[in-house]
């Protein structure tokens, strides 16, 4: 994981939520931690509908 240094603004109302919400004693570890879940879901998603195809509901219920 490549680490940079960024100056950016950010909501911190949010930030002192989720450093509460997950239990972490400082905001860079709150907010990379999220950036991860975040991340993971996306690749799961990602993974999860890449061969899914269609779903056709007139075939399976036919008369």
């Amino acid at each position: 994981m490549t680490m940079l240094k960024k100056t950016v603004e950010l909501d911190q109302d949010a930030i002192d939520r989720i450093k509460t919400a997950l239990n972490v004693k400082t905001e860079k570890e709150a907010i990379n931690r999220v950036l991860r879940e975040f991340d993971t879901d996306i690749l799961l998603a990602d993974i999860t509908f890449k061969d899914a195809g269609s779903f056709d509901f007139e075939t399976i219920f036919e008369d």
